[in-house]
């Protein structure tokens, strides 16, 4: 293939905007372009949204290249306006389209009917891809992991063994990104990038898709590998702000320790961020993390009812959060809790002992989302054989201000109203406030960028 193209767009929790508006990196896609830019292809990796870019001028710039395949990343809340940008992209180019992300690869066949897609990518995309654009002039039916089109049908290609060892990937191509434009608050006006150390994830949570689109298996890079890569960040890119993008960072104690002390060993010097659970760390692995740069943690809280959790099969107890969440902040990390509003048995008493929970634990920080059945999880189709669902719209799938579906107890405006409540009974206490603004005085260089994200979260409170 003498011309290839990958175009990224997207927005939402489950894709690249943070609850202040920031616009993350899409790694995954720079793993796609590094390993088909290896193979000799030539790679036009276009982040519309990074760059500012309206339609038109992304549409032009993508016809200039005149590629023969071009793939986008898709969700489910811009899976419409995803098929609206490939049907420009055809009618201007002629190019092969296919589709990647979580959408296609929880609903390959819907996402074919649903746009004029040639192909969607199912799972682990750069093996598939790289097969996919030696033979895209072939037969596709030899071509694994993918659903295309062929006579008016729908044709599902079997599945496409994981990548056993990730450490045989080339680094992502951020050569090809605008490295610069990614900012958040936490790291004040400085760029960060995202960095993927393993993949896979075998918790049964129900709400979540993680193991569906990575494997139920974690498969971790060595500590040495990703430290290369840190390594070449901070020497090309000159950046230092990492987040680790992995579903549970510290699923292996052993691993983890290994990664943090290589880091100091090393002599690596990066601030990060990363996700974990309440029950997979202890106070000697966090103050290790702490020493190797670790300053913000992600927790998913969920609930502050236990039943809830049971019945979300997240197998963490409270006790076990209140323990953490203390833990981590001895060792100086800030600490960040997740919950969901709607999950099944919601009521109006479980939520209320959610919001006295997060205020008990008192993480530095919290975000309530709505529980949003995204397809793919246990809880979608639960809200399917239930008939909770009140639309199919999946631009409406996006867990911040509205929600599509209902539960047994509350209805769809009762879980919006209850996000908002859970917000605003967490961050409008007086002490928050002026703990907020004591961290302002003594970190003046985060003014900008914390008022930037306390403006967003009131104005959706």
């Amino acid at each position: 293939m003498k011309n290839g193209l990958i175009y990224m767009k997207e927005l939402g929790r489950c894709g690249r905007k943070s609850v202040a508006g920031e616009i993350w990196p899409q790694t995954g896609l720079a793993y796609v372009a590094s390993v088909l830019r290896e193979k000799g292809h030539e790679i036009l990796f276009l982040d519309a949204m990074a760059m500012g870019f309206d339609i038109s001028q992304t549409i032009y710039k993508i016809a200039a290249f005149k590629p023969e395949i071009a793939l986008l990343h898709a969700t489910t809340p811009t899976f419409k306006n995803d098929a609206e940008v490939l049907d420009l992209i055809r009618k201007r180019t002629q190019a092969v389209c296919g589709l990647v992300g979580t959408h296609p690869t929880a609903l390959p066949e819907e996402c074919l009917l649903q746009s004029n897609a040639d192909f969607a990518v199912v799972s682990e995309a750069e093996v598939t891809m790289a097969d996919f654009c030696e033979k895209f002039q072939e037969d596709w039916n030899q071509i694994q992991g993918i659903a295309y089109r062929k006579g008016g049908k729908i044709i599902r290609t079997p599945a496409r063994t994981l990548l056993a060892d990730l450490d045989t990937l080339p680094f992502p191509a951020r050569d090809l990104m605008p490295v610069e434009r990614y900012t958040m608050p936490f790291f004040g006006s400085e760029p960060f990038v995202t960095v993927i150390p393993s993949r896979g994830c075998p918790f049964q949570c129900t709400f979540c898709r993680a193991g569906m689109v990575w494997g139920d298996n974690a498969r971790h890079r060595s500590p040495d590998n990703v430290c290369d890569e840190l390594e070449e960040i901070i020497s090309r890119y000159h950046i230092r702000n990492v987040v680790m993008m992995t579903d549970t960072l510290t699923l292996k104690l052993d691993w983890t320790q290994s990664l943090c002390q290589r880091i100091v060993d090393r002599g690596i010097k990066i601030r990060w961020i990363g996700n974990s659970r309440v029950d997979t760390v202890t106070p000697k692995l966090l103050q290790l993390m702490k020493k190797s740069g670790c300053e913000v943690l992600s927790f998913g809280l969920e609930s502050g009812n236990q039943e809830i959790l049971n019945q979300s099969k997240k197998h963490i107890n409270l006790e076990q959060t209140v323990n953490t969440i203390g833990w981590a902040k001895e060792a100086g990390i800030t600490t960040f809790g997740y919950f969901i509003v709607g999950l099944p048995g919601e009521t109006w008493d479980t939520i209320k002992e959610s919001i006295q929970f997060a205020i008990k634990a008192n993480p530095d920080y919290v975000n309530f989302h709505v529980a949003t059945p995204f397809p793919g999880t246990e809880l979608y189709e639960l809200a399917k054989r239930n008939n909770w669902l009140i639309t199919d719209d999946w631009s409406q799938y996006e867990e911040e201000g509205s929600a599509v579906m209902r539960t047994e107890h509350l209805t769809p405006e009762d879980l919006v109203k209850a996000q908002k409540m859970a917000m605003r009974a967490f961050y409008l206490r007086p002490s928050r406030i002026f703990s907020e603004m004591g961290k302002l005085i003594t970190h003046p260089h985060l003014i900008h960028s914390k008022v930037k994200a306390a403006l967003k979260v009131i104005a959706d409170i």
